[in-house]
């Protein structure tokens, strides 16, 4: 990936403690910004702990996942004080100021963007705050954007943005709703205020593993489609699945304007047979209109070496957590463990064959349910097109009344990385660019 410009990330932490909310926000942003070009400078206090359990994810010029972050331990260190005005500064904390901003006229050479974390908000990073300033003074082309993580209330001398000095500083603060009262509180504008929402993202809330995070940057429809299902099955039992119906479904479904991503972690994809069966369907997906690798993905066709006789548990359950839809068309069970599995994952919408009539015992009577055929009940109809068209149309009534499903998928597409750095980072760095 070429590298884009450098970003600096200032924050104040002796350490990535998970208790404390502002350490995911900065990792989740470090992230987000290397994963997307750009070489990350993450700053910490001079005295953060080395050794902890987070170091590994952190290093000075080591590739790690976090390839192009480094870690700057040169944030001096001070025992703080909660400040309520600049007048108050000691002698010792006035000291700060100078080593701070003698520290920043060193390190942000080359850098274009810089975020700082509350540095310009509250009164214990007060000194470190007022350091940025006087540094961002010797850097007119470089953008500062100071994060404010709570709402202002009580008033601050120091919360002046006239005072600031040059037009390279942007308050940023994750709503857009209450943009008019902080800038207010900053004596500002709200064209200076802008809203960058916060990052979170299923792939670090969850730990996923390496694999998953993989095999999701390579099909990042994963993260952002309408529908999303994941469909776990044996290569030589995709008939048995019901994999047909489930492909003219998805077809209805894109007619309606939804995008889709349509996975199959297909298991035992070895031997002549099994391979021209992928290709079958692979080809009664693409006359459906799916786009292949992109759409529609058999897991065994990602890194066949590796996975054709099936992705690993924990990646399967990754990848479900992502769905928010489970069409169970399947014709020949006795249980049907993928079907317990998903609700146990995720909130997904589950669609169950009401021709197998032990899925309702199975399901608590709890999912909608429509005839697909089984081994014990045949069903038939005129018009096999027509019939796959109203049902999709019947499961896009019940997916769009079901509130913690919308809301589930409202999060996943909003707040990961790829939506936030194309949607809100960018426009607001190419925006300070120019």
């Amino acid at each position: 990936m070429v590298n884009k410009a450098t970003v600096a990330i200032l924050t104040n932490f002796m350490e990535f403690n998970p208790g404390y909310s502002l350490t995911g926000i900065a990792q989740d942003q470090a992230k987000m910004l290397s994963d997307n070009g750009h070489p990350v400078k993450l700053f910490v206090n001079s005295s953060y702990k080395i050794g902890n359990n987070d170091e590994s994810q952190f290093t000075h010029n080591v590739s790690t996942e976090l390839s192009h972050v480094e870690l700057y331990r040169t944030i001096p260190f001070s025992h703080l004080i909660d400040y309520t005005s600049v007048k108050d500064f000691t002698e010792h904390h006035k000291d700060i100021i100078k080593q701070t901003k003698e520290m920043l006229l060193k390190e942000l050479q080359g850098v274009k963007y810089v975020f700082t974390h509350d540095f310009i908000f509250t009164g214990w990073f007060l000194p470190y705050g007022i350091g940025v300033l006087e540094a961002a003074k010797e850097f007119p082309n470089t953008m500062f954007y100071h994060w404010i993580h709570s709402t202002p209330s009580t008033n601050r001398d120091w919360w002046d943005f006239s005072k600031w000095g040059g037009n390279n500083h942007k308050i940023i603060f994750p709503n857009k709703t209450e943009k008019v009262r902080v800038a207010e509180q900053y004596k500002t504008m709200p064209q200076n205020v802008e809203c960058l929402h916060h990052i979170k993202d299923l792939r670090t809330w969850n730990d996923f593993c390496a694999d998953s995070n993989d095999f999701i940057k390579e099909h990042p429809e994963i993260m952002s489609a309408d529908i999303v299902k994941i469909y776990p099955m044996s290569s030589d039992r995709l008939g048995a699945k019901g994999l047909e119906a489930v492909i003219k479904i998805f077809e209805k479904f894109k007619l309606l304007r939804y995008s889709v991503c349509l996975v199959i972690a297909n298991q035992w994809a070895t031997g002549r047979q099994r391979k021209e069966d992928l290709q079958t369907y692979l080809k009664f997906a693409r006359n459906s209109g799916l786009v292949i690798d992109k759409e529609f993905i058999f897991t065994s066709e990602w890194n066949n070496e590796k996975y054709n006789t099936g992705i690993p548990k924990r990646m399967l359950r990754d990848l479900m957590t992502c769905s928010n839809m489970f069409i169970f068309p399947t014709r020949e069970e006795s249980f049907g463990l993928v079907g317990v599995e998903i609700p146990l994952s995720t909130s997904a919408l589950v669609i169950t064959n009401r021709s197998l009539t032990m899925m309702a015992e199975i399901h608590g009577n709890l999912t909608d349910d429509y005839h697909f055929g089984s081994f014990h009940h045949s069903f038939s109809t005129d018009n096999i097109g027509k019939y796959y068209s109203d049902v999709a149309l019947l499961i896009h009534s019940a997916f769009q009344r079901n509130s913690v499903v919308q809301h589930r998928t409202f999060i996943r597409k909003h707040y990961n990385w790829d939506f936030l750095y194309n949607n809100e980072y960018l426009p607001l760095m190419l925006q300070g660019k120019n």
